[in-house]
């Protein structure tokens, strides 16, 4: 814990807690496909801990600021896809019944946890208020990080996506795209499902 201590405060991350075992998980399709595989990171046990400090304390923030959406619904507490769901279903509904258009928009991004700039995730973070020393934290959690397979390992400098698999991975993704629907007309039903 002495570590953990350190490393907070300090925005500090220990090179072990970077480097991640990736296992390919089958996803559907041909297995011949490499993109039919989900990327799993498999890291160290004192970082997963860390991860657990720093996702309480964005969590603690996140409930005092309410930063979050109320039309977000992945990986929310209390909301599941049936909660986005139910809530689309009974706004259109509602909607037909007075006579009104409904236009209903899907929009699933292909690699979503892939192609998360980190600099616009920090930003969001920094502008959510999040203090300096966990987005540092943050900020030198996701650079430089290590990926072995096997044997081998190679050290990436790495300016996009959130290691999959990882404790912090779902609150970083809800903070990236939680603007999505920033400007929808206030009347419209609107979801957001990670």
């Amino acid at each position: 814990m002495v570590i953990s201590e350190r490393s907070g405060p300090s925005g500090e991350v220990p090179e072990g807690w970077k480097k991640a075992n990736i296992t390919l998980v089958f996803k559907k399709g041909k297995k011949e496909d490499p993109g039919n595989f989900w990327p799993v990171s498999l890291t160290s046990i004192p970082g997963k801990v860390m991860e657990h400090l720093i996702l309480e304390a964005i969590s603690i923030h996140k409930g005092e600021k309410k930063l979050i959406r109320s039309s977000q619904c992945g990986f929310t507490e209390g909301k599941s896809f049936l909660t986005n769901l139910t809530a689309f279903y009974s706004k259109t509904i509602t909607w037909v019944y007075e006579g009104r258009a409904a236009g209903i928009v899907y929009l699933d991004f292909s690699k979503a946890l892939d192609t998360v700039s980190h600099n616009i995730l920090v930003g969001k973070l920094r502008k959510c208020g999040l203090d300096e020393s966990t987005e540092g934290w943050i900020k030198n959690w996701l650079n430089q990080r290590f990926i072995f397979s096997g044997t081998e390992f190679s050290r990436r400098s790495v300016t996009t996506g959130i290691p999959q698999g990882s404790i912090l991975g779902p609150v970083l993704f809800n903070h990236f795209i939680n603007d999505l629907d920033k400007g929808a007309d206030a009347s419209s039903a609107r979801s957001l499902m990670s």
